[in-house]
């Protein structure tokens, strides 16, 4: 596994040019919303809007991930001589609109599943959660606070003496524990189960629904390899998140993060598509 790691890191360096769409979509798209902000007041026009972006994703997506793979393939290739190596950089560039015309309808259906799956996090968050919420409300109840609102809690908490806080704040911090429990648990659970969902649909060119239930199969084949690997990210992306608040220092620290997190996206994609042929794929396809 540290040798796929390893590697990843150098496929994704001598791939570095998958950095450029994605920083271009992410211009793009965030301008596309702050002008919807200034011009969208009607429902009608609020679904004109969301439609329009879910299109942008998919087409994005489409051919990204299409280039993630080709990049993948470009940097296993030993080049003699230096034309072939321009060649071959030229087509993986020109990879980005030929994934959008194999894909583009693929990730529509993968924008509308997100959804779906969204709401049953929701859901399984909310069913998971509620015993420790009422157990939370019913010990601030008991001291006579109003559970209203938060700043109602807050306006009660205030108005207490310091022992009687610690006193709640020691009989709220098991329900508090096993509430942010559920709350990371699910989504971890889910994105480890849809870890191999975007190469599955790439390399197989199955519909998105039922790449989720091969992808997960050939997830669980493998499955102590993979939770090393979901491991290894999550610790990565947890150091991100510890050094972000940085980027609010000045100008040049935002800039050097936002460089660092375009690249941590890059490196985890090509990571995740590394493992998928070293796992799913017979030697030397």
């Amino acid at each position: 596994m540290f040798k796929l790691y390893r590697n990843a890191f150098k496929v994704t360096n001598d791939g570095i040019v998958l950095a450029i769409p994605l920083t271009l979509f992410w211009w793009l798209i965030t301008l596309y919303i702050d002008y919807s902000k200034t011009v969208v007041d009607t429902i009608p026009e609020v679904i004109l809007s969301a439609v329009t972006m879910v299109f942008m994703a998919s087409a994005f997506c489409a051919g990204w991930f299409y280039m993630v793979k080709k990049c993948v393939r470009f940097s296993s290739k030993d080049f003699i001589m230096d034309s072939d190596k321009k060649s071959e950089f030229l087509k993986l560039i020109k990879s980005l609109p030929k994934g959008v015309g194999k894909f583009f309808l693929h990730y529509v259906t993968v924008s509308v599943l997100f959804v779906a799956i969204a709401l049953i996090m929701v859901y399984l968050i909310k069913v998971m959660s509620f015993p420790y919420v009422k157990s939370i409300n019913d010990i601030l109840i008991s001291y006579g606070l109003s559970v209203d609102t938060l700043s109602d809690v807050q306006a009660g908490l205030d108005s207490l003496s310091a022992d009687k806080v610690m006193s709640i704040f020691n009989q709220m911090l098991i329900p508090g524990v096993k509430l942010a429990a559920v709350v990371f648990a699910v989504p971890a659970i889910f994105s480890f189960l849809l870890m191999l969902w975007m190469p599955e649909i790439i390399y197989t060119h199955r519909n998105p629904f039922a790449a989720i239930f091969t992808s997960i199969k050939k997830l669980f084949k493998n499955f102590w390899k993979s939770v090393k690997l979901y491991i290894y990210i999550t610790v990565i992306q947890m150091l991100i998140s510890v050094i972000g608040p940085f980027s609010l220092l000045n100008v040049f620290m935002y800039m050097l993060m936002m460089i660092i997190y375009f690249y941590f996206i890059v490196y985890v994609v090509v990571l995740v598509f590394m493992y998928y042929e070293s796992i799913c794929l017979p030697k030397g396809e």
